[in-house]
């Protein structure tokens, strides 16, 4: 196909993924209440079951977000065949598919980190606090004093039992199995997205060759996005499923100058701008999972140990522990990658000094 072929047809493909909701519906592949019929309401307790059981009514939609993540790879890989004669990024094959796949990823990251932002935004609305360190100091003291309601509707002031007081949160559930077993419909649904989004990922790492970090990666995520819709750590997957993803999209747009696992002509010929996004990504790295991911992850296994200590509801103990072992193993990996994200800064800001020296001798 000549370049304008193929940008046309990605043009097309790219349209259908935008629309592909409304398509689906037209066709009669999608009900057109389905979203009101999946995630209105939590699954039945007796469909949840331990293990595959809570994949049981989402096929369809499954089926849907992994061909919608497909025609957006696709159609990235031929939009980029129209300027193939004009930019050496896109010159080969080969280029165009790290690109689109960058694409992709980027866009789907994305919108798991915006879907997270708009629940906590949402829950921001709905408490009215003044500002954020407002809100922060409450969601702290909810999280961390025992409080029980006094008269009134769930607005009222509440005192604690130590003698200071927080008043209640909706959002944040005063027991621990609240907390871990809370259903909330949008995390419900940004499951699902998830569980669809890194079975693409896994089929492209093993057909790609990407390596064995990358499917493991992508097989514990499935698996988690799978056990989470019993239900099972909405209020934290908010954070761990959705707003951490805002670090991860930069993380994919940096990737794609990476000499070596991107194109290398984007670190060519855009150096500056490879520089700026690395900074937002330190930063974002930084204040979201240097800061807030350890935080969460405290209360999490703080709640995780209560269940398994005294909790005679508790849906499986293998999967609470395997939620909590897998959340710690990411933790460390945290720590790791900030270490070498602050070794990559000296790299470059020592790069920039003795470029800076250079220039001026």
């Amino acid at each position: 196909m000549t370049p304008l072929q193929e940008g046309l047809l990605g043009t097309i493909i790219i349209l259908i993924a935008i629309f592909s909701e409304s398509l689906a519906i037209k066709i009669g592949y999608l009900d057109a209440d389905f979203t009101s019929r999946l995630f209105d309401a939590a699954p039945p307790p007796e469909t949840w079951g331990t293990m595959f059981a809570p994949a049981r009514g989402f096929e369809r939609y499954i089926a849907y977000e992994m061909l919608r993540a497909l025609a957006t790879h696709l159609g990235a890989f031929y939009l980029l065949g129209a300027v193939r004669d004009k930019w050496a990024a896109a010159r080969t094959a080969d280029k165009r598919q790290i690109l689109s796949r960058g694409v992709m990823n980027v866009l789907f990251l994305a919108a798991c980190g915006y879907r997270g932002l708009m629940m906590w935004r949402g829950w921001y609305v709905e408490a009215g606090w003044p500002s954020i360190p407002a809100a922060l100091q409450h969601v702290h003291s909810a999280l961390t004093v025992g409080c029980t309601a006094t008269e009134g509707n769930w607005m009222t002031f509440w005192k604690s039992s130590d003698g200071s007081g927080c008043a209640p949160l909706r959002f944040v559930p005063q027991t621990a199995h609240e907390r871990l077993y809370d259903y909330d419909a949008d995390f419900q649904r940004l499951s699902v997205v998830m569980f669809a989004f890194q079975w693409k990922n896994l089929l492209d790492s093993v057909y790609f060759d990407d390596g064995l970090i990358f499917v493991i990666h992508h097989s514990v995520v499935i698996v988690v996005s799978l056990f989470a819709l019993h239900p099972f750590s909405h209020l934290y997957g908010s954070f761990f499923f959705g707003v951490s993803e805002v670090s991860t999209t930069v993380l994919a747009v940096v990737a794609l100058f990476d000499a070596e696992h991107g194109v290398e002509e984007l670190e060519r010929d855009f150096p500056n701008t490879r520089l700026v996004i690395g900074g937002v990504f330190a930063v974002s790295f930084f204040v979201v999972r240097g800061i807030i991911w350890p935080y969460l992850t405290y209360f999490y296994c703080r709640d995780g140990f209560r269940i398994l200590d005294n909790d005679p509801d508790i849906h499986s103990r293998f999967l609470v522990k395997l939620f909590m072992g897998g959340l710690l193993t990411l933790s460390v990996m945290q720590v790791i990658w900030l270490g070498q994200i602050v070794l990559k800064l000296r790299e470059e800001l020592g790069g920039m000094l003795s470029s800076s020296k250079a220039k001026a001798a």
